[in-house]
């Protein structure tokens, strides 16, 4: 199965199961501890320590694993590249603010 395919297969079944009204973290592509760890140049413990926290937004799997909405991610990386306006002492985000933004659809 392709990509492209799989990508389909899964938006038919969100559509199934959600209707018109499927959760914005679940919309897009989902990333694995590992990737966000190397997009913020951490551990993965600290990934997981932020998401426990709510600081960066999360869904878990059956299994208990945690993935990342690509998107959510995206948006977390641009803000805390935003400047020291917008940057604690350290000159890094405050991922708290950030993880708490508004919803894509609210927008």
């Amino acid at each position: 199965m392709t990509d492209d395919s799989q990508d389909q297969q899964r938006k038919k079944l969100l559509g199934m199961l959600f209707g018109g009204e499927v959760p914005a973290a679940l919309e897009g592509q989902l990333l694995r501890t590992a990737d966000v760890a190397v997009l913020f140049q951490v551990s993965e413990r600290t990934v997981s320590e932020w998401a426990k926290r709510g600081q960066i937004p999360s869904v878990r799997t059956p299994g208990g694993h945690r993935r990342y909405p690509a998107d959510g991610i995206r948006w977390v990386l641009q803000e805390s590249r935003n400047g020291p306006d917008r940057a604690g002492a350290d000159g890094h985000a405050n991922l708290t603010r950030l993880a708490r933004r508004p919803a894509a659809s609210a927008l």
